[in-house]
């Protein structure tokens, strides 16, 4: 069947010129982000030493920038790798100015050092992957894709499965081996991502019906909500976060009274959750939580919240900020690793490289295949910080630039960034001038989910993004249609035929 068209919508929404229009409140918006987070900086800063300022300063201009190329229209596509360099920000700019236990034992000197190393990554990043992405490439002859009806009705079904798969984790419907649970949750739980991105980016575009509308929101308040009922509130973190991208590429505005309530709530939780953790977790408390029981858990577990904030404090406010910063940061293991190495320590050259196509075999092909953090425990076994044993109960995250220096130095720090840059350029060139619900665009929609995850070290994302892909695989071949793009081209716009087969 066709469809006669003038020009075709994910050519429009492409074209550089038309972009940079659509994204000037979003501009406005970086640098009013800009503005507030140097002021803040500015009142909080913890330390009197320029070097250390000034790398900060190095590594959050290093972050900033993909993510102005992006804002003014200048890059195209999803904002996979401008996301990914936003988060060094917190793991790696500001933990620098503030008091962290481990930061402070080292010399500004090395902070300097290790924020240069930083920059360079980021910077080789930066320009590798602006190399795909400042225009856009040939329109695709053919692309597969959901059916618009069908692939909004097919991610709210997913939705659903989802929002019952968190319910039966906590309430022990049914039993799963571990393989068997491990394998269903990382594809139920990448399917949920891609069904919060797609009908959020939908929602933005106001291309879902009113009735759409309603039962998305219902779905992802659920989804939200029992995902958090676990007391981890990681992956509630992610999965509004990912729905706020998806929206704002749609609608080109950022919902801030939303982002606002959401971050109180979560905030709010985050108090509370010590309390929880030691009464459900720790203590002798432990038991199966039903649906019709979250109220009452959330109530018991705001109680915690606002005792929390009712007793004497004897740490002051500065401290509790830095505390926050301590978990996040990961530059303190990149000046572990420069630090001991080479001087005390060889560099590995390669040994947690080595190991990534064991992660790719699947577990039912080799009953011996290797953890995914098999990479992170071999630097922290190498580095002292763990023994074996400890590595069964305990990971302790590195990000890529610490485990580049370990194997390789400044020249494995800059590697990565480039390879990494030209993947996620290319990954993001590849999904232009198609729609959001192909393959391609799915693919990137994975791409942004991963985005947050700086602590991981290589093969943990090889890992992650081969099981999520593989699932997408299969809706690829099993739900979606090949669509071709006949009589069109960038220098004959006056129709085109789009064929689904």
């Amino acid at each position: 069947m066709g469809i006669n068209l003038k020009l075709p919508p994910q050519a429009s929404n492409n074209h550089p010129i038309a972009v940079r229009y659509q994204r000037r409140p979003l501009l406005k918006a970086f640098w009013v982000g800009v503005i507030v987070l140097f002021l803040v900086e500015l009142y909080t800063v913890d330390t009197y030493s320029i070097l250390s300022i000034a790398g900060a300063i190095l590594i959050g201009i290093a972050s900033l920038y993909p993510f102005y190329l992006w804002c003014s229209g200048k890059a195209l596509g999803m904002p996979v790798y401008p996301l990914f360099a936003l988060t060094f920000l917190w793991t790696h700019a500001l933990p620098l100015v503030t008091k962290h236990p481990v930061i402070i034992t080292y010399s500004p000197e090395n902070h300097l050092f290790a924020s240069i190393t930083v920059t360079i990554f980021l910077g080789l990043g930066t320009f590798t992957w602006f190399q795909f992405v400042k225009s856009p490439p040939p329109y695709p002859k053919a692309y597969r894709a959901l059916r618009e009806k069908k692939g909004e009705s097919f991610f709210l079904f997913i939705l659903v499965i989802g929002v019952f798969f968190n319910m039966y984790s906590l309430g022990g419907w049914f039993i799963l081996s571990g393989g068997a649970f491990t394998l269903i949750r990382g594809a139920v739980l990448g399917l949920s991502i891609l069904s919060v991105f797609v009908l959020s980016y939908r929602l933005g575009t106001r291309e879902l019906s009113r009735n759409q509308a309603i039962y998305f929101l219902v779905a992802l308040f659920l989804l939200i909500i029992s995902s958090g009922a676990g007391l981890i509130l990681r992956e509630n973190i992610v999965i509004f976060s990912v729905s706020t991208i998806a929206f704002v590429l749609g609608r080109n505005q950022i919902p801030i009274i939303t982002i606002l309530i959401v971050f109180v709530c979560l905030s709010l939780l985050h108090s509370g959750k010590d309390g929880m953790r030691a009464k459900y977790w720790f203590g002798n408390q432990s038991r199966l939580l039903q649906p019709w029981e979250y109220p009452a858990w959330y109530s018991e577990w705001v109680g915690y919240s606002f005792d929390n904030f009712r007793q004497d404090k004897t740490q002051p406010k500065t401290e509790e900020k830095t505390s926050s910063l301590e978990r996040s940061s990961v530059i303190h293991m990149l000046l572990i690793a420069q630090g001991k190495t080479p001087s005390d320590l060889p560099y590995l050259y390669g040994k947690t490289y080595s190991i990534l196509p064991q992660l790719i075999l699947p577990r039912f092909l080799n009953s011996n295949k290797i953890r995914s953090h098999e990479g992170t425990h071999i630097l922290s076994i190498y580095y002292g910080l763990q023994t074996e044993e400890g590595t069964l109960t305990t990971t302790i995250g590195w990000g890529l630039i610490a485990e580049a220096y370990a194997n390789f130095g400044l020249l494995g720090c800059g590697g990565v960034g480039i390879i990494l840059g030209a993947a996620l350029g290319q990954a993001t060139r590849w999904s232009l001038n198609t729609p959001v619900l192909s393959a391609r665009s799915l693919f990137n929609i994975l791409l942004v989910s991963f985005a947050s995850q700086t602590e991981w070290t290589a093969g943990v994302y090889v890992a992650a993004l081969f099981q999520s892909s593989v699932t997408l695989v299969g809706i690829n071949f099993v739900f979606m249609k090949v669509y071709r793009l006949k009589g069109f081209s960038s220098t004959n716009q006056e129709n085109y035929l789009i064929s689904a087969e």
